[in-house]
């Protein structure tokens, strides 16, 4: 026998049945199951008489700690993916502001001086023109291929593989 002090404590015949048949089904003995019933019921700070309210209380904690993970999982993707978005896309607004700018610049000085070229010299130089901002052109739309391709690869979802030995080559 245990050397813990023991109390009684009277339970009407329904009550004392289904306690002996739930303490039966798990194995456990009519004492240690109706102490760990109310040790369960005490730490929670439940009422064992409101079934319905019991639930509700015992779903609002879940949603509680769903609730606080999810916004801990927010906050984490703020601090990390998000930030950095942030950063790379002023980066790039500030980088694309700076070259419109000396763009307005270079062709206030390039009309300057078209307008001392004679008519040959002005058609070679809309050739030459054209041809460059066709090469630009390809070369945009080759990088956005590469980044999107390379994005599909490493998307979500999608495990990296490791980084081989490829630094050197064909640079």
């Amino acid at each position: 026998m245990s050397t813990e002090l023991r109390k009684r404590v009277t339970l009407d015949n329904n009550a004392h049945r289904k306690a002996e048949a739930a303490a039966a089904e798990v194995g456990a003995s009519l004492g240690v199951y109706a102490s760990a019933a109310v040790e369960y019921f005490a730490t929670r700070g439940l009422d064992p008489r409101e079934t319905e309210a019991r639930e509700g209380q015992l779903i609002m904690q879940q949603i509680k700690k769903l609730g606080d993970r999810v916004f801990g999982f927010m906050q984490e993707q703020e601090r990390t993916l998000l930030t950095a978005m942030l950063e790379e896309m002023l980066r790039t607004r500030i980088t694309l502001e700076r070259v419109l700018r000396l763009n307005e610049i270079l062709v206030g000085n390039i009309n300057a001086q078209l307008e001392t070229l004679s008519e040959a010299q002005l058609q070679r130089q809309q050739q030459a023109l054209q041809l460059l901002r066709q090469r630009n052109e390809e070369a945009v739309e080759k990088q956005v291929k590469e980044a999107l391709e390379a994005a599909q690869k490493a998307g979500p979802g999608k495990r990296s593989k490791p980084v081989e030995a490829t630094s050197g080559q064909g640079q």
